[in-house]
């Protein structure tokens, strides 16, 4: 029976090999086939075209008049054919149909397929897009009616190609994937049999080298930590880690007079402060990060360039936590020790967060905006996962995970105080709907202060209510008041109707009775007392889908799908919605309104940025959080049962309101989001291992 197993595995593996090879050649002859393709270009004045209305022609192209339609029908013989267009920062749009028929290849509305003439960055650009390709070989015709665009002269002309029909190797590329996928499970394990000892050699070596290294290294740290400054730096983590209040206050003036400093003098001694301080307290960092997070808008200035103050202590958090982490493991028995060996094996919120870095970095590949995608990137995918993986190595003690979450409430109190207080003075605030005012704070819209204001609350409830330090629940309770308060203020509808009342709803469920009655009740209560608040100009056009803002989010919506469905298995890439939106697959009818950077949904958000892949990355990580989080509601311990509870509340907060707005693409969110899954992951280990102090 095993020669038999053996016999297939190799058979299965002869055909893997045999059909990537073929696959290969197929794709080579399809390549070639595609390179042979005849393109004809043509302009206004040369080409032969049926011109109706008011069209001006001249060497610039073809202008559409300000009065009636302005038609032209293309007679061509092809089976492909493109127009170039003149783009810029207006609004125009030309709708085209191929024998009679909307283009397959742009977007559509009711009045057939469109292409947008505004370009993606709003300087002017003459581009060449394809609207039909697969054409049967012969005569053909294509209807191009313009919509405004007069004096922007926007058709500059159009190529028609000629190319050999590649359907006899698309369907030979699908059989042989097939039969690839037939011999993959086969083949893999016989690969894996003939792999394994290598793999397993090469690991068992990698390892003895390290543990060499770290032999050869011991001696040497050994050494410094007797010589005096040794003896320093160890007097001065100690002292550090004794003092608390003294390393927050520190660490919080020399942030500020970093942040505020108006000469360079100050501002590099401030900045070494910082530097050491969190080189010391790990934790101290960490909540810098997320305190700061809110005020990305406002970076710090620093070498020519502007950096946010949130990027600026995740900085200096990883140098503390590789300096930590080498210390740790000088002083532990290698790999096989059980902190190394056995505390911190891969769960599935860290194979989702791996996966998610990866997808993001194809989907920077594949991005048409490649700068602003790999901006993105950094800031918003793998810098949270850096902090994740410091979350999951660093193991903080009680005390350290709480100066965490204070440092956070801090935050929130922060941005709810500056944007009561600017609401009160009439400063920095939205006039939306006849004069209603909205508080933004240090945001640039009330609904992203809404967004991270209503992400906090349900931490602060949890511990305000649950938690075993009375003067911290009373501090808790206050700021959460405050939060509530600034959040009605915002006049945000998905804070407002659902983040704050599903929020309340997962807390009193899941903390079970009589919380879950009295959840019930207050949403009843605030329910009633919000009727008079349903009948202003802000919220009675909120089942209108004609106009307002329900109708602009249909609206992104229905693009947002479109945008998916021409790049479905790794999207658009990051930060490249805006882009794209605008300049191709803004419905006509919402134009008043093209400056959006996000579908406003939550699996639209990662299915048009990362595609099929990022979608599911999301999901992975929704289960394997809900996974973890969900036992821990039960716990003993009250503080970290508040804190798990708190969490929960968290994450149903950036479900409920992702689904009508932003989610996890924007700084701050992405980092209360890791934090969020750090916090879960620190209740679980402290229960499994007895973290306490």
């Amino acid at each position: 029976m095993r020669s038999l197993a053996r016999g297939s595995q190799r058979i299965a593996l002869i055909g893997l090999l045999g059909s990537a090879l073929l696959f290969l050649v197929i794709a080579m002859l399809r390549q070639h086939t595609l390179a042979t393709t005849s393109t004809a270009s043509y302009i206004p004045l040369t080409g032969d075209a049926h011109w109706e209305g008011e069209w001006h022609i001249s060497e610039l192209g073809a202008d559409p008049g300000v009065t009636g339609t302005s038609r032209v029908t293309i007679p061509f013989t092809g089976t492909e054919f493109a127009v170039t267009v003149r783009r810029s920062d207006y609004r125009a749009y030309l709708f085209v149909s191929i024998d009679g028929s909307p283009s397959k290849l742009l977007p559509r509305e009711t009045r057939g397929a469109y292409l947008v003439l505004t370009s993606p960055d709003g300087q002017p650009e003459v581009t060449t897009v394809q609207v039909a390709r697969d054409l049967a070989s012969g005569p053909h015709s294509a209807t191009i009616v313009a919509e405004y665009g007069w004096g922007q002269w926007p058709l500059v002309g159009w190529q028609v190609g000629e190319r050999a029909s590649t359907l006899m190797y698309d369907r030979a590329l699908r059989i042989v994937a097939i039969v690839a996928l037939i011999c993959l499970p086969m083949a893999g394990s016989g690969i894996w049999r003939v792999c394994r000892r290598p793999i397993r050699r090469g690991a068992t070596f990698f390892r003895r080298s390290v543990d060499r290294m770290r032999a050869c290294a011991v001696p040497a740290w050994t050494s410094f930590t007797g010589s005096s400054l040794g003896r320093t730096w160890l007097a001065l983590r100690a002292y550090a880690a004794d003092h608390d209040t003294l390393a927050l206050t520190l660490a919080l003036a020399t942030a500020g007079a970093f942040y505020f400093s108006p000469c360079p003098p100050l501002t590099v001694v401030a900045g070494l402060g910082l530097f050491l301080i969190i080189l010391l307290r790990l934790d101290v960092g960490v909540g810098l990060v997320v305190a700061t997070a809110p005020f990305y808008r406002h970076p710090r200035p620093l070498l020519g360039k502007a950096f946010a103050m949130s990027e600026i202590t995740l900085l200096l958090s990883a140098v503390s936590w590789a300096v930590g982490q080498w210390h740790a493991w000088l002083q532990t028995g290698g790999w096989e020790s059980p902190q190394s060996a056995n505390r911190w094996k891969p769960d599935g919120l860290d194979c989702g967060m791996v996966a998610f870095a990866i997808v993001g970095l194809l989907s920077v590949a594949n991005a048409s905006h490649v700068h602003v995608a790999l901006r993105e990137f950094r800031l918003i995918i793998l810098e949270p996962v850096i902090l994740y993986l410091i979350w999951r190595t660093a193991c903080f003690d009680r005390r350290g995970l709480w100066h965490i979450v204070d440092l956070m409430a801090l935050s929130a109190a922060a941005v709810a105080a500056i944007g009561l207080v600017q609401y009160a003075l009439g400063v920095n605030i939205i006039t939306a709907e006849e004069g209603f005012r909205r508080l933004r704070s240090v945001y640039g819209s009330p609904n992203n202060a809404a967004l991270m204001l209503g992400r906090v609350l349900p931490l602060l409830l949890a511990i305000g209510a649950w938690g075993t330090s009375r003067k911290r629940r009373i501090a808790y309770v206050f700021v959460g008041l405050l939060v509530a308060l600034a959040i009605l203020l915002s006049f945000s509808k998905g804070a407002i109707l659902l983040g704050v009342p599903i929020t309340l709803l997962a807390l009193g469920f899941l903390r079970g009775r009589p919380w879950s009655w009295a959840a019930v009740g207050a949403l009843v209560l605030a329910g009633l007392a919000s009727i008079p608040l349903l009948r202003t100009p802000r919220f009675a056009t909120l089942f209108d889908t004609q106009s307002g803002s329900t109708f602009f989010r249909l609206q992104v919506w229905r693009s947002a799908w479109t945008m998916f469905l021409t790049a479905p298995w790794l999207g658009v890439g990051p930060d490249n919605f805006l882009y794209l939106y605008r300049s191709r697959f803004i419905l006509p009818a919402a134009w008043q309104e093209p400056n959006i950077s996000q579908a406003h949904n939550v699996f639209l958000n990662y299915a048009t940025r990362l595609g099929v892949a990022g979608l599911c990355t999301g999901i992975w990580l929704q289960i394997a959080f809900w996974k973890q989080a969900l036992p821990l509601r039960h716990l003993c311990d009250r503080d970290r049962c508040a804190l798990a509870l708190g969490t929960m509340g968290m994450m149903a907060n950036f479900l409920a309101h992702g689904m009508v707005d932003s989610t996890y693409f924007v700084i701050d969110m992405a980092l209360i989001f890791v934090t969020t899954l750090g916090l879960v992951q620190w209740v679980r280990r402290s229960k499994d291992y007895g973290i306490e102090s």
